[in-house]
């Protein structure tokens, strides 16, 4: 078959790699959403777990220095679960707008894997129609030369 039955090959080969890339790119977006999402989970959940030490240790009476150290201890933690959440909603979007440049990425290259193949479909059935033509001439001209 002609080389040159798919002239934009090089494009194509461009919009796999492409798409390559844009997966590439998500997966690792998407890994540093789940990672920030998890750290999330554990701060949550350290402060759950200190909440139920801090009322264990009200019902069995607590200084008020102890008290201070769990009110300064209780504000940080919160402050630093708000930025934590605030780093996963931005990681979120962005994991978000790499799925969507994955999707068009995807797209295009199968706009060009679609192009190719109805351009070789359409070699191959002109190829098809000149050796049927070349093979009817064969036989006239046999014909034409039995008679």
């Amino acid at each position: 078959m002609s080389r040159n039955v798919f002239r934009l090959e090089r494009v194509l080969n461009f919009r796999r790699e492409a798409e390559k890339l844009r997966k590439i790119e998500f997966v690792e977006a998407k890994r540093e959403y789940e990672d920030a999402e998890d750290r999330l989970r554990r701060e949550e959940a350290a402060v759950d777990r200190l909440s139920l030490e801090f009322m264990d240790r009200q019902l069995e009476g607590i200084s008020a220095l102890e008290l201070k150290l769990y009110a300064d201890y209780f504000r940080r933690k919160k402050q630093e679960i708000t930025l934590q959440r605030d780093e996963v909603s931005v990681l979120d979007r962005a994991m978000l707008e790499k799925q969507e440049t994955l999707r068009e990425a995807a797209t295009e290259k199968k706009i060009m894997e679609e192009l190719k193949k109805k351009k070789l479909h359409e070699h191959k059935r002109v190829t098809a129609e000149k050796e049927r033509a070349f093979l009817d001439e064969i036989a006239l001209r046999a014909r034409g030369q039995e008679g």
